[in-house]
């Protein structure tokens, strides 16, 4: 964890730019052990020494006026994990400055920086180590563009740029080693577009890109879709994964033969008009409420329903399943008197089966 530190020759310590607003306090804290000189900026230095390495501690300078201040930090030994999570130290933070030469964070980032409501550049920061981005940079609602870092370790992305509200763009960072898309960009709600990023090993992408509202056009290997054609053979949820993204017009076929729950997948997307044949021929091991709002308040057509009844009359045919509840409801869905023969037969086979299909008349 920390600030990986280099033994042998000197580096400019790592400089943060901070705004104290109203106040004139401004927080460091550390976990684990470290010994660290910190020029807070205003003519005055203090060493901090945290003995952990379990110990989490604070350290709190008075500044004499409110302002601007550009902090500094120089590493003697050991790990310097900088967490500025507002519920302790508030919005000071105003910029990242490039890690130094020789200088990268460790293996976690969990709630870094956190809730720092004023961060409006991150620079140049080795993140070569780190496997947990839990919370990093959630509530940054400044942010308006992030840069490509190193994630290739990263396996946890819950939460790491949820409530970043003012992101309108995302670099195509490396993702192949993660595993939990719990709530990442949740409510990235300035997001017009999204990248086709790896997410091969992802298992869980609960709320994943829910309240997005603005994704509309993604441009991905040549071909133009409403969302990117991501890998997720090794997904077991998509509970939430696309709620509320109300620009999105079409949806491409996704692998979801390992899915089990699809609860609130795409609901309130008001805009969602296709959607793809056969995704659910074959899924994970489904309750009765795995379907449970799905499509509730979009605007499938005729066919895009005729192509998920379809589906899942294939799969209830293989598996056996009864009593599964889907929610075709609300919005502008295709009413059910201008569905297809083939959407109506698969319906009468499916209600054959104890399964509740929620319609517009």
């Amino acid at each position: 964890m920390g600030l990986i530190w280099s033994p042998g020759y000197y580096v400019p310590g790592w400089r943060i730019g901070i705004d104290t607003g109203v106040t004139t306090d401004f927080s460091l804290i550390t976990y684990g052990t470290c010994n660290f000189d910190v020029n807070w900026g205003d003519g005055s230095t203090e060493t901090v020494d945290n003995v952990g390495p379990t110990t989490t501690f604070t350290t709190t300078h008075n500044y004499s006026t409110p302002g601007t201040y550009t902090v500094e930090i120089d590493l003697n030994s050991g790990d310097f994990f900088p967490y500025y999570n507002s519920d302790a130290a508030g919005d000071e933070l105003v910029t990242l400055g490039d890690t130094p030469a020789g200088w990268s964070f460790g293996t976690t980032l969990q709630h870094a920086f956190r809730g720092s409501g004023n961060l409006i550049t991150v620079g140049d920061i080795d993140t070569s180590s780190v496997t947990s981005f839990n919370n990093t940079w959630q509530g940054c609602y400044r942010l308006t563009s992030f840069p490509f870092i190193n994630t290739s370790l990263g396996t946890d992305f819950t939460q790491s740029w949820a409530d970043c509200t003012g992101l309108n763009s995302f670099p195509v960072i490396d993702t192949s080693s993660g595993t939990n898309f719990s709530y990442t960009w949740n409510n990235c709600r300035g997001l017009t577009s999204f990248p086709l990023i790896d997410t091969s090993g992802g298992t869980t992408f609960i709320s994943a890109w829910k309240d997005c509202r603005s994704i509309d056009n993604i441009s991905a290997l040549g071909e133009q879709y409403s969302f990117p054609q991501i890998v997720t053979s090794s997904a077991t949820s998509f509970q939430a994964a696309w709620q509320g993204c109300i620009s999105l017009t079409s949806f491409p076929l996704l692998d979801a033969s390992k899915v089990s729950t699809f609860y609130g997948a795409w609901v309130g997307c008001s805009s969602l008009a296709d959607f793809p044949a056969n995704m659910f021929d074959t899924t994970g091991a489904l309750s009765s409420a795995s379907f449970g709002t799905t499509w509730s308040g979009c605007a499938l057509t005729a066919q895009s329903i005729e192509n998920i009844l379809v589906s899942l009359q294939t799969n209830q045919a293989v598996s056996g399943k009864t009593g599964v509840t889907v929610s075709l409801d609300g919005g502008t869905n295709a009413a059910k008197s201008t569905w297809s023969a083939a959407a109506n037969t698969a319906y009468d086979d499916l209600v054959a089966a104890s399964w509740v299909i929620n319609h517009n008349p």
